[in-house]
């Protein structure tokens, strides 16, 4: 049995990735995959043994780098506003950054290649935002309303603030940052 080339196997999450944003998620080959990430298909049967497993592998990956980068500075004892601020800011810069991999991350939650692992997987990765919204609902700061509206405005919010963003339609300024959070938060706050 051939060893796992950590390289290669970035290359083929890069790529598919890359390809996703391109072109859409669907009907992207393994073959196509391979020719992008400089590799044989079959070699890239040595790491996956088919697309499903190949892209549960990809979102897995990058949701993990998403929220690890969400989380980072952002400081649990300030004030609420101030950490969904945070979280709101890091989760643009995020989305800025890294275009190819959200973009890969949206189409493959709605699509059918979805395993239950990756569902269960995403759910426990989002419980730090979850806290915070609970938090803040006890703290009658935010809307008494189910937590999932809350978190899905807030999302928007970010998606839609980097969409601008990309294109052209606002300047990526500490103002234009500043507009778009308040625009949120009073989505959000009671």
């Amino acid at each position: 049995m051939k060893l796992k080339d950590e390289k290669k196997l970035d290359a083929v999450i890069a790529a598919t990735c890359r390809l996703a944003a391109e072109r859409g998620l669907f009907g992207l080959t393994l073959a196509e995959i391979a020719k992008a990430a400089g590799i044989g298909t079959s070699t890239l049967y040595v790491y996956f043994a088919d697309k499903e497993a190949l892209f549960n592998e990809v979102f897995r990956r990058a949701k993990r780098d998403a929220v690890d980068f969400y989380g980072g500075e952002v400081d649990a004892t300030a004030p609420l506003k101030a950490r969904v601020r945070g979280v709101w800011t890091r989760m643009l810069d995020h989305r800025l950054r890294w275009h190819d991999e959200v973009s890969f991350m949206e189409q493959f939650v709605g699509s059918s290649f979805m395993s239950d692992e990756s569902r269960a997987y995403s759910s426990r990765l989002s419980d730090g935002l979850m806290q915070i919204v609970t938090e803040g609902q006890g703290a009658e700061l935010l809307k008494a309303v189910p937590a999932p509206f809350l978190t899905s405005l807030f999302i928007g919010s970010v998606r839609e603030t980097a969409r601008l963003i990309r294109a052209g339609a606002i300047t990526d300024t500490e103002e234009s940052r500043a507009i778009a959070f308040q625009l949120c938060w009073d989505g959000i706050r009671s």
